[in-house]
């Protein structure tokens, strides 16, 4: 993980001063760190408090590794932006079909006649036509639909 540098830590009447220790988990307004590997605190100091200790965020030196930029969260915002781009192109493709969708359901007379004539499933059709506000024919395969209360 990340190691940070803490300016100030107390714990009662003792006060530990500038200090690395490894980030383990960020917090709102503090960060729990781990100072298994850190010389500023004994060995029974150490398992007093458990390897970890929590300390507030204004007492870290490294801003950036508490505000929540590092490799991980580059990650993740660049999974996010390919996601978002993938959504945004499958917007674009049922906004082609609307017009044909459109056009289709005024002609037919069922849900899946249209869908054979745009060549995409009934449910493609159905979000599409939720999606753009269009009126399909209320005939399923020459059945009325269940519409639900």
């Amino acid at each position: 993980m990340t190691q940070v540098t803490v300016r100030l830590y107390k714990q009662g009447d003792k006060v530990w001063r500038d200090f690395k220790a490894e980030l383990i988990t960020r917090y709102e307004n503090a960060a729990m760190l781990g100072i298994s590997e850190s010389e500023a605190f004994s060995k029974i100091e150490k398992q007093e408090f458990n390897n970890r200790i929590i300390v507030s965020k204004e007492s870290i030196v490294e801003k950036r590794a508490v505000a929540g930029v590092n490799d991980s969260d580059t990650l993740k915002t660049s999974v996010n932006n390919g996601l978002e781009k993938i959504s945004k192109k499958r917007k674009e493709a049922r906004a082609k079909y609307a017009r044909g969708i459109a056009e289709a359901a005024s002609q037919c007379d069922t849900l899946t006649e249209v869908a054979k004539r745009i060549g995409k499933s009934t449910t493609f059709v159905r979000r599409v036509a939720s999606e753009f506000d269009i009126k399909l024919p209320r005939r399923n395969n020459g059945h009325e639909e269940i519409v639900s209360r």
